[in-house]
């Protein structure tokens, strides 16, 4: 199971949101690369980056981060904003590795459609974030239906990888809810990687044993309630 530890970036701050609200906020520090030189004296393999003002717009913005975490051999997953294939095609020059996209892919079958003719499948990651089975959209502001439907209609289009956050437990170290996994697990086919309200070894190792392929970490590795060099292959 790969960990992907999040950098969750907001008006050039690293932070975390508690149940993506964006009035209750926790900052971190203006430098991830520094926070994570500091804690553990290296750079860790991959970072799942989130542009949260771009979520919010729809555009992008953290150019120069992706630059800098690609510049330390780290591969990127990034998020937040990507609307149009020129603002993907960018970031994957700049070196991200993988484009995490939500809002437009889960309301443009068309263009869902058109992105997988111009760019690998395992280059892009639908990101589909959920409350009590629908999906939330434009950084979580807004409805976007059912959660399970909108998967199954994208992994027959060819897309094989899938980012799922638990609303509900995400920035709030509560633990994962072992039930609402299941369920994903038994509904959503192919590489699933899962969030939201991750904050132990007994979290992560529940998650492996459900069949989960990747997690994205976030508030526990900040709050060092896991410890990332513990885990084999995440430096």
């Amino acid at each position: 199971m790969e960990i992907w530890p999040a950098v969750d970036w907001l008006d050039g701050y690293m932070v975390r949101l508690e149940r993506g609200q964006y009035d209750a906020v926790t900052r971190y520090g203006t430098n991830p690369v520094e926070v994570f030189k500091t804690r553990y004296g290296r750079v860790p393999k991959r970072i799942h980056l989130v542009d949260l003002n771009g979520a919010r717009s729809g555009c992008f913005t953290a150019w120069s981060l992706l630059s800098r975490l690609h510049s330390e051999g780290i591969d990127v997953e990034a998020g937040g904003g990507f609307r149009d294939k020129n603002s993907i095609e960018r970031a994957l020059n700049l070196g991200a590795k993988r484009v995490v996209l939500g809002t437009r892919i889960l309301q443009d079958p068309k263009w869902a459609a058109e992105l997988l003719s111009r760019f690998q499948s395992d280059q892009l990651v639908p990101g589909i974030d959920i409350v009590q089975g629908r999906a939330r959209v434009r950084g979580w502001t807004e409805e976007g239906g059912n959660a399970a439907e909108l998967w199954r209609s994208l992994y027959k289009m060819g897309y094989l990888l899938c980012n799922v956050t638990d609303i509900s437990r995400d920035g709030t170290l509560d633990g994962i809810n072992a039930p609402f996994w299941q369920e994903i697990v038994s509904h959503y086919p192919g590489n699933i990687g899962a969030g939201g309200g991750i904050r132990s070894a007994h979290d992560l190792e529940t998650l492996q044993q459900l069949g989960i392929h990747r997690v994205v970490i976030g508030k526990a590795w900040l709050n060092e309630s896991i410890d990332l060099s513990q885990w084999e292959g995440v430096f």
